[in-house]
C-alpha cells in the first residue's frame, strides 16, 4: 500500500466523507430520481437498485485501477504520512454547509485540505465544467427540448397518464448518470484510504456506502433536494429523465477532456441555470399555459444558488488553507 497503514483517524474520515457526499453531491444526480419516484415507486426496489449500480461501478474501478476504486482520479493526491485527525475537520464542515442548504463541493473542501496546491487547478477545471453544462443546457433546451418540457406540463394538466416507456427510460438515464457521477466524485471519499485497497476493505467500504444511500433514499432526500425543487417542471418522472441524460452528457465530456478531479456540485448548478434560461427565453409559449416563471424570478433563484455555492467554495479554501499549520503542528 501507498502511504500510511489503515489506522481510526482514516476509517473516522473516510466514515464522515461517506455520509456528507451522499447527504450533499449524490443528490445531483438522485434528487430527481428520488423525485420523480416518490409514491410510484416502492423504497426497496430503489434501494436495491441504486446499492447494485455502486457496487459494480466500485468494483470495475477497483479492479481496473489495480485496487483503487477512485478510478485514477488520486493519482496526484497522495495520502499524507502521518495521517492525523485534522484530516477529519473538511467533511464536518461539509455537513454544516449541507444543513444550512448549501451546495458545497466536496471537491473544493476535501482534496484542496489534502494538497492545497491543486487548489487552483480545481477551481479552474470546476469552473470551465459550469461553463461547459451551461452552453450545453442552453443549446439542448433552447432547439427543442422546450418543446418536450411544455408537451409534459400540458398532458399534466390534462390528467393524461405517463407511458410506461418512460418509466424504463428514467432508470435507465439514472443508470447512465449515477455511474459517471461516481466515476466523478468517489475520489472526495475515497482520498481518506490508503491508495491501494485489499478484498475485505473495499466490500466494507462498498457496504458502507450502500447502506449510506439506502438511508438517503428512505429519507427521501436532504436540504439540497430543495435547489431542485424549485426548478421548472423536475418533480416530472420524463423532466427528470431528460435532465439526468443531459447532466451524464456533461460529466461524459468532462470526464473525456480530462481525468483530474472536478466539483461535479457546478457542473450541475451551469445545468439548471442553462436549463432555466433556455425555458425563459420561450416564455411567450408557456404563457399559454400560465406556467411562465418571471425572469426576475429564475435569475433570483439562479443568484441563489451561485451565492450559497461561492461563499462554500470560500469557506471551503479557507479551511483548506487554515488547516495548513494545523496539519504541521500535528506532525511534528
Amino acid at each position: 500500500m501507498e502511504g500510511p497503514t489503515l489506522n481510526l483517524w482514516m476509517v473516522i474520515g473516510f466514515l464522515i466523507a461517506a455520509y456528507a457526499v451522499v447527504a450533499n453531491d449524490s443528490l445531483q444526480t438522485l434528487g430527481t430520481y428520488i423525485t420523480s419516484n416518490h409514491g410510484t415507486t416502492p423504497k426497496w426496489i430503489q434501494m436495491a437498485f441504486i446499492s447494485a449500480i455502486t457496487t459494480a461501478v466500485l468494483l470495475v474501478g477497483w479492479l481496473a485501477h489495480a485496487g483503487d476504486p477512485s478510478w485514477g482520479r488520486l493519482e496526484l493526491f497522495p495520502m499524507p504520512d502521518p495521517f492525523t485527525w485534522v484530516y477529519v475537520i473538511p467533511p464536518l464542515v461539509v455537513l454544516a454547509l449541507t444543513a444550512w442548504g448549501a451546495p458545497v463541493s466536496t471537491s473544493f473542501l476535501v482534496l484542496s485540505s489534502f494538497v492545497p496546491s491543486q487548489s487552483t487547478r480545481l477551481i479552474q477545471s470546476s469552473l470551465c465544467g459550469y461553463g461547459l453544462a451551461l452552453v450545453i443546457a442552453l443549446t439542448c433546451w433552447g432547439l427543442g427540448l422546450w418543446l418536450l418540457e411544455r408537451w409534459v406540463l400540458r398532458s399534466t394538466r390534462n390528467g393524461a397518464p405517463i407511458n410506461g416507456i418512460w418509466i424504463g427510460l428514467q432508470w435507465g438515464s439514472t443508470t447512465f448518470l449515477w455511474s459517471l457521477w461516481m466515476v466523478q466524485d468517489m475520489g472526495n471519499i475515497f482520498v481518506y484510504l490508503p491508495r491501494t485497497l485489499n478484498g475485505p476493505v473495499m466490500a466494507s467500504a462498498t457496504l458502507i456506502l450502500c447502506l449510506g444511500l439506502c438511508i438517503l433514499i428512505a429519507l427521501g432526500g436532504g436540504p439540497i433536494q430543495t435547489v431542485l425543487r424549485s426548478k421548472t417542471n423536475t418533480a416530472d418522472l420524463r423532466s427528470a429523465t431528460v435532465i439526468d441524460c443531459v447532466f451524464g452528457l456533461c460529466l461524459l465530456a468532462q470526464a473525456l477532456l480530462s481525468s483530474f478531479p472536478l466539483s461535479t456540485t457546478w457542473v450541475f448548478l451551469g445545468l439548471l441555470a442553462g436549463r432555466e434560461l433556455a425555458l425563459l427565453s420561450r416564455k411567450p409559449e408557456w404563457d399559454e399555459l400560465d406556467n411562465a416563471r418571471g425572469g426576475n424570478v429564475v435569475l433570483q433563484s439562479m443568484g441563489s444558488d451561485l451565492g450559497k455555492a461561492t461563499v462554500a467554495l470560500v469557506v471551503s479554501l479557507v479551511v483548506a488553507m487554515a488547516l495548513q499549520p494545523l496539519i504541521a503542528w500535528t506532525v511534528h
